[in-house]
């Protein structure tokens, strides 16, 4: 079981999801997979071992693409993963200085209009994390919970957040509840 959050507010649009389950956490991705479309772009904010790389095997799944071929780029910075949409997978934690300029030297071809793309430890991108990202922040709240918070902060991404709002006040893990 998994409680639902939601608060609009002026210019930004937040849903709370909380996850008791790596399972919730898959699924919870794999219906934000479901609604993504080329050239959108998810920014993924937690600490270790939050659930990033979980919520990214299941956001592949909605996209139509092998969840078990989903590997943190950690070490190598970024994989792509081909498919009907194709899926851009990078990490940047260990971003800094010179990688940080290699891994963006391609803007065009990392935010394709063809493409999704989703950044792990996005907080580290700075001013790369395009305006329109959908953000969405994992966090512990317990051994088993996860606090799953999307904001959109333009139009697309708020319509994602509210989309998904309401996929998970209707999906047998989730139960809606007002924010407080």
């Amino acid at each position: 079981m998994a409680a639902a959050r939601a608060s609009s507010h002026t210019g930004s649009n937040t849903f709370e999801f909380v996850s008791k389950s790596v399972e919730a956490t898959e699924q919870f991705g794999e219906q934000l997979g479901r609604r993504l479309v080329p050239g959108d772009v998810v920014g993924l904010m937690g600490e270790l071992g939050a659930g990033k790389t979980t919520l990214i095997r299941g956001l592949a799944k909605g996209l139509e693409l092998n969840p078990d071929d989903v590997k943190s780029p950690t070490f190598i910075l970024l994989r792509e993963y081909p498919g009907r949409v194709p899926l851009i997978h990078i990490d940047a934690y260990r971003l800094d200085g010179t990688d940080a300029a290699v891994v963006w030297e391609d803007p065009d071809w990392l935010f394709s209009p063809h493409k999704v793309t989703v950044i792990e430890w996005a907080d580290r991108v700075g001013t790369w994390l395009p305006d329109d990202a959908l953000v969405v922040r994992v966090a512990h709240k317990s051994t088993n919970q996860r606090s799953v918070t999307c904001e959109g902060r333009s139009a697309r991404a708020q319509q994602l957040a509210e989309l998904m709002r309401q996929q998970m006040a209707q999906t047998p893990l989730a139960d809606a509840n007002p924010c407080a």
